[in-house]
């Protein structure tokens, strides 16, 4: 979880073959998706953000029939938000009724523009706009807070990233960023590899590839605003595939990491952090 050199994260995410599909550059983040398949919202439709000239036409499409329901045109070059390089998309709350589109830091370095849609009639319900390099983390069950990563350096600089929390009602940032309180040091350095939540949809649960350091687990919970790293031993190449790793997390809190073909990694119970290590990835 050290801070680690711009370079060394690209050199390495180009090696795990990561691209940011909203710039087709490697990078910190997995920056938007723009284009089909889009994101699945209230009513068995997706809606779909597709680029041109400098705008975005966003499209509600049905599921049943493929068929164009709506249609609407927005300023500026939007997409839906993706989580993990393994094509994760996140972005909808109220039962898919609402959803957040955003620039990727690809694209807008200097600065983030953050779209609210109604997901039925596609009109736009707030418009925000941040200096500098944001890209979406995660939002509350209660659609209360967004949760967005704040790149100082931007996409290409050294890399160095702070989780930040924003009020959707004021369009506001809160003070300071969200830490581990019991590691107030550590900053986070890595790139997301796959996402989980807990059962009643309050906390993610996001898997990092720690390049150079070791592999992590961010545990953000949305409503108390608060975080905790959760360590695990691969470092190196050992984390290459963490990609693939499938999160769940049961009724009692026990978190689950496990990648196909090889089996269970590790379980990590969310009360304590308390971590068992199963086998390594490869």
């Amino acid at each position: 979880m050290r801070r680690r050199s711009g370079v060394a994260v690209l050199a390495t995410a180009v090696t795990l073959g990561v691209v940011a599909s909203s710039a087709g550059a490697a990078g910190p983040v997995p920056g938007v998706l723009q284009g089909r398949p889009g994101i699945a919202v209230a009513g068995q439709a997706h809606v779909v953000a597709t680029p041109f000239a400098g705008k975005t036409r966003v499209q509600r499409i049905r599921d049943s029939d493929g068929a164009v329901a709506r249609t609407r045109v927005l300023p500026g070059k939007l997409g839906v938000p993706l989580v993990t390089f393994s094509g994760t998309v996140e972005g909808t709350w109220a039962n898919g009724r609402r959803l957040v589109l955003s620039t990727s830091i690809y694209d807008s370095p200097a600065s983030t523009r953050v779209v609210i849609l109604d997901t039925r009639t596609l009109a736009t319900l707030r418009a925000i706009a941040l200096p500098g390099a944001f890209a979406f983390d995660a939002l509350s069950p209660d659609g209360k807070r967004l949760y967005m990563t704040q790149f100082p350096n931007g996409a290409n600089g050294p890399i160095r990233y702070v989780v930040r929390s924003l009020v959707l009602a004021t369009g506001k940032l809160e003070p300071g960023a969200i830490v581990d309180k019991t590691e107030p040091g550590e900053r986070m350095a890595g790139i997301p590899m796959a996402r989980g939540w807990s059962r009643d949809g309050t906390s993610a649960f996001t898997l990092y590839n720690g390049l150079e350091s070791h592999a992590f687990i961010h545990a953000l919970d949305t409503m108390k605003r608060s975080a905790r790293f959760i360590d695990l031993p691969w470092r190196g190449d050992g984390q290459n595939g963490l990609e693939r790793t499938r999160m769940s997390v049961d009724a009692t809190g026990v978190l689950t990491l496990t990648m196909p073909g090889v089996g269970v990694l590790a379980r990590i119970d969310t009360r304590t952090f308390d971590v068992e290590i199963l086998r390594d990835p490869l």
